[in-house]
């Protein structure tokens, strides 16, 4: 049975190098000029670099199809890739690798199963390579969307800051439009705050209202918060409803973000009785064991 598979790998390999050699990718204009002056290792470089992205647009690709044709998974997965950063082409990678190392363990332990004379029937490593190959397909997607879910919850930390610094700005007899702006440009390092800035830049060089922008970005990172302050800002109005809007906005959020990480000390509280349960239970144990042993006439 091993012989039988590896000789399906060679011929698999051997297969793949004569597709290889009679239709070979295109050469770079790097390539082709590397090999016109004789140095050939950058060109084979270039060859194997061009491959490697062609193979990861391809992925790239099929992901972004699949994932399209279900509305509620690409209004979820688009927004939780923008606001992470990752590119579609290594989710995509990511999503095939999983999905292939968990898929080729079903055969490996049937073929290890096999070596050492233990007899497993097919249905057993059909059933095993399909249901790893779905939990590879479906874990890069949950990783994804909680990472994404800590970056919102970052944000939406950055978003009370920003409102408190914007309507203390527009108390110091700041204009808020330059009171936006200005609240977004105290932070360097912070990238919510460089979201933010992006989004206005937007919507000024489009000719657009600031809550334009911030609705945009909202849509675009699917956050409901700033969603909900940028529609508040269109209806104010002028500048003194705008700095009350953003004070009640920033309090929201704080007393939002206070109800969650009480939510968070309550729930770790529950997770930290189940082993003093199991610790109380096992002393319990220990006390009664030898009482009872002596009891029912057993030895220790």
């Amino acid at each position: 049975m091993v012989l039988v598979i590896v000789a399906g790998l060679g011929l698999g390999t051997g297969l793949a190098v004569v597709l290889w050699g009679l239709f070979p990718p295109p050469l770079t204009l790097r390539a082709a000029l590397g090999r016109l002056t004789g140095e050939h290792a950058p060109a084979a470089a270039d060859v194997v670099a061009h491959g490697v992205g062609g193979a990861r647009r391809i992925c790239g690709q099929v992901v972004t199809t699949n994932v399209a044709k279900v509305p509620r998974l690409a209004d979820i997965v688009l927004p939780d890739l923008a606001i992470t950063g990752m590119a579609t082409e290594t989710f995509a990678v990511k999503v095939v690798g999983y999905a292939t190392g968990l898929a080729l363990l079903g055969p490996a332990l049937w073929a290890a199963a096999g070596a050492v004379r233990v007899h497993v029937g097919l249905e057993i490593p059909a059933v095993a390579t399909l249901v790893l190959g779905a939990t590879g397909v479906v874990t890069p997607f949950v990783d994804l969307h909680k990472a994404a879910e800590r970056r919102r919850r970052a944000f939406c930390h950055s978003l009370s800051t920003y409102a408190s610094l914007v309507s203390m700005a527009m108390a110091g007899a700041m204009g808020w439009s330059s009171a936006l702006e200005v609240a977004a440009g105290v932070s360097s390092t912070d990238w919510a705050m460089a979201e933010i800035a992006q989004s206005l830049l937007w919507a000024q060089a489009y000719r657009k209202q600031p809550w334009e922008g911030l609705d945009r970005l909202a849509t675009r990172f699917a956050l409901p918060d700033l969603a909900d302050l940028a529609r508040a800002m269109a209806q104010a109005g002028d500048g003194a409803r705008i700095r009350d809007t953003l004070e009640a906005k920033a309090r929201s959020l704080r007393l939002k973000e206070t109800a969650a990480l009480e939510d968070t000390a309550q729930a770790t509280t529950q997770r930290m009785l189940l082993p003093g349960v199991l610790l109380m239970a096992g002393y319990g144990v220990l006390v009664f064991y030898p009482a009872l042993a002596a009891f029912t006439g057993a030895h220790i």
